[in-house]
C-alpha cells in the first residue's frame, strides 16, 4: 500500500513539473522593424536607437526577437508573413510587433511606407505603402494567439496630413491583439517616446500583455510630442452565450361572474400565394491574365482602383503601377507576391467587390 501511494505521488510530481515546463515554454515571439534609411527622404536615426530599445526590453521579458531594419516592400510583407505563420503554428503564443518609420495618411487609411517608397504624389502611396489594418489584419486572422502592436511613426515631411495615424481607431476593430499607434511630431533626438515607454513598462514585470499594452499607452499619453491612439484588445468571447431570461408568467385573470361569450369564428383562410425564391446572384468567372480580353484587364484596372490599390490610367495596360497593385490585393487574400494574376485570383477580384 505505502510503494502504492508512493507510485501515485511521484506521478502527480512529474505531471505538475511538465505542466509547468510547457508553461514556460509558451512562445513569446516578437518581430521589431526599423526603417531608418529611406531611398528618398530623410533619414530616421532615431528608429535605430528606439528598435534597440524595444529588442533588449522584450528579450529581457524572454520573448524571441526578429531584428529587420531598412525594408523594401517585399521584404516587408516577408517579416509580417513569417511573424503570423509563427503565431498561427502556436495558438497559444505572445506576439509582439514593433515598427518605426515613416507613415502617411491618405483617403482616411494609415500606410506604413517602406524603405524604397518615392512619394512624390500623395496618391503613390496607394501602390508603394502598406495599409496599417492589412498589416494587421494579417496576423490576427484566424489565430488564437495574443499580443500587441506597436506603431512608432513619423510623419513625412511633404505630408499635408498631421497625423499619420489619425484614423487608426476608425480602420481597425477590436481583436485578440492590442494596437498602440504613436505619431511623433516634435524633432527629438534620442530614443522615441514609445519605445521608452514600452522599456520602462517591461521593467515594471507585468505579465499580462493586456496590461502591459495599456501601460504603454498610459505612459504616451503623459509625453507631449507624441500623438497617441489606442486599441485595446478585445477580451475573447465565452465559451456559451448565457440563455435569454424567460419572460415571467403572465398572472391569470380575475375571476368574473360574467357569462362568457365565445369568439366569433375566425375568417376562412386566404389562398396561398407561392412566391418562387430570388436566385442567387451568378458568380463571374475570369480567365489568367495571358487569356483576358482588353476589356477584362480595363475591369481589372477599375475594380483594383475602387479598393483603393490603383490610381493610374484605366488603359487595360498592366504595367509597373498595375503590378504594384495587384501585389496588393494578393497580399490582403494571403496569396504570392507574383505581381500577376491567376484565373482563381482574377475571379475572387471580380466577385468581392460586386
Amino acid at each position: 500500500m505505502r510503494a502504492h501511494l508512493i507510485t501515485v505521488l511521484v506521478g502527480l510530481a512529474f505531471a505538475c513539473c511538465c505542466m509547468n515546463t510547457a508553461r514556460s515554454e509558451q512562445l513569446r515571439i516578437a518581430l521589431v522593424i526599423s526603417n531608418g534609411r529611406y531611398t528618398s527622404m530623410p533619414a530616421l536615426a532615431r528608429c535605430t536607437v528606439s528598435a534597440t530599445a524595444v529588442r533588449d526590453a522584450l528579450r529581457g521579458r524572454g520573448f524571441e526577437v526578429m531584428e529587420r531594419s531598412d525594408l523594401g516592400r517585399g521584404e516587408f510583407d516577408t517579416s509580417i508573413g513569417a511573424l503570423a505563420r509563427r503565431l498561427a503554428a502556436a495558438p497559444a503564443a505572445s506576439g509582439v510587433l514593433y515598427y518605426c518609420g515613416y507613415a502617411l495618411e491618405f483617403n482616411g487609411r494609415s500606410f506604413l511606407l517602406p524603405a524604397s517608397a518615392s512619394i512624390a504624389r500623395d496618391y503613390d502611396v496607394l501602390t508603394q505603402g502598406i495599409i496599417a489594418k492589412s498589416l494587421v489584419d494579417s496576423l490576427i486572422r484566424g489565430n488564437e494567439s495574443r499580443g500587441f502592436i506597436l506603431l512608432d511613426v513619423f510623419r513625412t515631411s511633404a505630408a499635408s496630413s498631421t497625423a499619420a495615424l489619425g484614423g487608426l481607431a476608425e480602420q481597425i476593430r477590436p481583436s485578440n491583439f492590442a494596437v498602440i499607434g504613436a505619431s511623433n511630431d516634435g524633432a527629438s533626438e534620442g530614443p522615441t517616446a514609445a519605445s521608452l515607454a514600452l522599456r520602462d513598462q517591461a521593467a515594471e514585470g507585468e505579465t499580462s500583455l493586456d496590461l502591459f499594452a495599456g501601460g504603454i499607452h498610459r505612459r504616451l499619453a503623459k509625453a507631449a510630442a507624441v500623438t497617441a491612439h489606442f486599441i485595446p484588445a478585445m477580451a475573447r468571447p465565452p465559451a456559451e452565450v448565457a440563455a435569454r431570461p424567460e419572460a415571467p408568467p403572465s398572472p391569470a385573470p380575475a375571476a368574473s361572474t360574467a357569462i362568457a361569450v365565445p369568439p366569433p369564428p375566425p375568417p376562412p383562410p386566404e389562398p396561398a400565394i407561392l412566391v418562387s425564391p430570388a436566385a442567387p446572384p451568378s458568380r463571374a468567372t475570369m480567365a489568367d491574365e495571358d487569356q483576358m480580353s482588353d476589356q477584362d484587364r480595363r475591369r481589372v484596372q477599375a475594380l483594383l482602383a475602387t479598393m483603393g490599390y490603383y490610381s493610374g490610367r484605366i488603359d487595360g495596360t498592366f504595367g509597373p503601377e498595375t503590378r504594384a497593385a495587384i501585389r496588393r490585393f494578393q497580399f490582403e487574400i494571403k496569396a504570392d507576391l507574383t505581381g500577376r494574376l491567376n484565373a482563381e485570383q482574377a475571379t475572387r477580384l471580380v466577385n468581392s467587390a460586386r
